[in-house]
């Protein structure tokens, strides 16, 4: 499907909209209660607005962005994700009184403002501008770790620099491209232009490793786990949710539906394949929750690849499909983790900590069971329908050696997410130390729709993918032409 190009999005100046006056706040008297209540009225109004747009396309000049449904579909993840997140920080920013956080909820909105921008882009320009918003208020928000100052820091170092050299890759892939081209429309150098192959191929794969550095993609993913480690659990799920959903959008968006060169089939196929083994090998060796989630994430960043490399009609529900069940059940568990920190300082992040939980909390440990399970491909989360997806995708294309790595990569990740589960289920011989037993009501409220919606999704298969939108085709190759 094609979308049409529009003169802005009308979520973009809502989000814009509601930072000014959250800062205007801020500027007259600091108040975390009123930034928090004025970031979530921001993002819901968003939502309320997300299909619309203001203006059409512009008769004389660039077209910047454009608007289909698979722009709101990603749109509308985002933003529910950065109100689910914003929950999972409520406690904390509203109770810790060491601090002043209203930065907090401004950086919050402000990343999500960067992510809207990246999807909503059909030029480089917004898109290479949303993609910096969103990593400047990344990299503010991994530094708000609460009574570990430093750590924060030394994150956030490691994401400024890693950050800064995919940035500069991507940015001169981004200046070859405009060369052979001439214009900054959204599209692959190689899809138009009469300059020498090589150099088209050379921008192609300067913006696809600066993409991947973003998705945190085996070999570019060493700094995932140790920024996510170094951040809050809410802005590990920020990064684990939020970002990869806008570059993976923009990736899709910027090839289209059958629309990536044939030479970058190789170059997918090995990513593919060290993304899965390696993200899935590496979470085995891990003793912390976050860090086990970072490898994770890694692995499926490979999954949603597969579905990508394979062009077709089941392209579209595959994709769309997998980013709900990821987005759901990887919330829940962060929100899960969430709510059994405590105001002392243990938050839940070390595995051997949630010994014997099910006899404790059982309602939670019995939904963190669920997200986990959805997570592997097991039924009866959404995650075994999304997979399902995933590999047909792969039938429908022969690639016999991808669906035998998925099968391989699950299979460890079964291993990993079980050993979690065997953990809650055992009875511990001492009091289980640190964490909360009594999460926060918020907290309670939130893990229990994103259970339902991962219940739903994976009970009732065909009603849930129906809602699910088409994802976007190359746009039109021969509109927006600039000279040099």
């Amino acid at each position: 499907m094609i979308g049409h190009d529009v003169f802005l999005p009308t979520p973009l100046p809502v989000l814009s909209m509601g930072i000014m006056v959250t800062l205007a706040a801020v500027a007259w008297r600091r108040s975390v209660g009123r930034s928090i209540a004025c970031a979530m009225v921001t993002l819901l109004a968003a939502s309320a607005v997300v299909d619309r747009h203001t203006g059409g396309r512009p008769q004389h000049g660039i077209s910047l962005f454009i608007q289909d449904q698979w722009t709101t579909y990603t749109a509308m993840l985002i933003i529910f994700s950065s109100m689910c997140i914003l929950l999972m920080s409520w406690r904390d920013l509203k109770h810790d009184r060491s601090t002043l956080v209203d930065e907090y909820p401004l950086l919050l909105m402000l990343g999500t403002l960067g992510a809207l921008a990246m999807v909503f882009s059909a030029n480089y320009m917004p898109f290479f501008v949303g993609l910096e918003i969103l990593g400047v208020s990344l990299m503010g928000l991994v530094t708000f770790r609460r009574g570990s100052f430093l750590q924060g820091c030394e994150a956030a170092m490691k994401y400024l620099i890693l950050s800064g050299v995919s940035s500069a890759i991507l940015l001169f892939g981004i200046g070859l491209a405009y060369g052979i081209t001439g214009s900054l429309r959204f599209i692959p150098p190689t899809a138009i232009g009469d300059m020498p192959a090589a150099l088209s191929m050379a921008a192609t794969l300067m913006i696809l490793t600066g993409m991947f550095f973003k998705l945190s993609a085996v070999p570019f993913h060493m700094w995932l786990p140790d920024v996510m480690e170094g951040a809050p659990v809410p802005v590990a799920a920020f990064l684990a949710v939020v970002s990869k959903i806008a570059i993976f959008s923009s990736l899709v968006r910027y090839f289209g539906t059958g629309g990536q060169p044939e030479f970058i089939n190789d170059v997918l196929y090995v990513v593919i394949i060290l993304t899965i083994m390696g993200g899935n090998l590496l979470a085995l060796r891990q003793a912390s929750l976050i860090r086990l989630l970072a490898c994770s994430s890694i692995a499926h960043v490979g999954y949603l690849l597969i579905a990508f490399l394979c062009p077709g009609r089941l392209q579209s529900g595959a994709i769309t499909v997998y980013l709900a069940a990821y987005t759901a059940s990887t919330l829940g568990v962060f929100a899960i983790i969430t709510a059994f920190a405590t105001p002392e300082g243990a938050d839940g992040t070390v595995i051997a900590q949630w010994k014997g939980l099910f006899f404790n909390r059982p309602f939670l440990a019995s939904a963190m069971s669920l997200m986990l399970l959805s997570l592997a491909g097991i039924p009866p989360g959404i995650g075994f329908f999304a997979k399902f997806e995933i590999a047909a995708t792969g039938v429908e294309h022969r690639r016999g050696l991808l669906l035998c790595v998925l099968i391989l990569g699950s299979i460890i990740g079964l291993y990993y997410y079980l050993n979690i589960i065997r953990t809650m289920m055992t009875v511990p011989s001492l009091p289980s130390p640190g964490l909360n037993r009594h999460a926060r009501p918020e907290l309670t409220a939130l893990v229990i729709v994103l259970s339902v919606i991962v219940m739903i999704g994976g009970l009732f298969p065909a009603r849930a993918i129906h809602p699910f939108l088409p994802a976007p085709t190359v746009p039109p190759q021969t509109q927006d032409r600039m000279a040099h």
